[in-house]
């Protein structure tokens, strides 16, 4: 699964690199370490809206969904969803098949790799594009007590490439990083079931990735893990051994 994120770069590059505004250009700020659990706001690109950033909270709320309390505690379990399944679960089947689609900009993303008792971060980024995007799903939830529309996404992981099931070695899976011609397809075209299902479930290329450890400072209570020393490799000597697995 993922569940942690980064996006480190400036509003002009970000609107440059997806040829779209971000408007709130005040709300932006890099991110070097972003936790799902926190359900922060993310710039998104949606299918519907393809030209403009809009800032969206992780965590998807169904529209179905009755109450603030209800909100609350169904978003922890959809932060992400199984690309396989986006067209049976409840959650997300009715966002699936109204092709609410969206692109979740990043230049990185977090995953540890267990050993024993012992869990390893590491950070995994792509080779070819500075910026890449993963793909994601998107809703409106109308509150009853207040009547807004709040829109939240979630987003999308698929069977790990031989890069992330080395790393990320008890789930093997990974998010459903795009490539442009996947991006521009995702976005713009339009996709039935079979064409969705093929595009995500075809995992980005190992050779076009890479990953390095990185300090637990991840996970520490007392230090900011919003900065930008958690990207700074780290070496663990007991996964000396293992280096040829992860060396992208």
């Amino acid at each position: 699964m993922c569940y942690h994120t980064s996006l480190v770069t400036d509003a002009p590059t970000l609107e440059k690199r997806f040829k779209a505004d971000l408007t709130d250009k005040g709300a932006f700020c890099p991110t070097y370490h972003a936790s799902a659990f926190g359900f922060p706001k993310w710039p998104i690109l949606t299918h519907q809206e393809p030209g403009r950033f809009q800032f969206i909270h992780w965590g998807l709320i169904p529209r179905w969904v009755r109450s603030s309390e209800d909100a609350d505690q169904i978003r922890a379990k959809t932060i992400n969803a199984r690309a396989e399944t986006i067209f049976e679960k409840p959650s997300f089947r009715t966002a699936a098949q109204k092709s609410q689609r969206c692109l979740i900009p990043m230049t990185g993303f977090y995953e540890w790799h267990t050993v024993g008792s012992k869990k390893y971060p590491f950070y995994i980024s792509t080779t070819d594009q500075p910026i890449f995007s993963v793909a994601g799903l998107w809703d409106e939830w109308p509150d009853p007590e207040s009547g807004e529309l709040i829109p939240t996404y979630t987003l999308l992981t698929s069977d790990a490439n031989p890069l992330l099931a080395a790393i990320h070695n008890t789930k093997q899976r990974m998010p459903c990083v795009l490539t442009p011609e996947a991006e521009h397809a995702w976005l713009h075209e339009d996709l039935n079931e079979q064409q969705t299902l093929e595009l995500l479930t075809t995992p980005y290329p190992t050779d076009r990735m890479h990953s390095h450890s990185i300090s637990k400072r991840i996970t520490s209570r007392t230090e900011s893990s919003d900065a930008p020393e958690v990207l700074t490799p780290f070496e663990y000597p007991e996964l000396a051994k293992k280096t040829t697995l992860f060396a992208h």
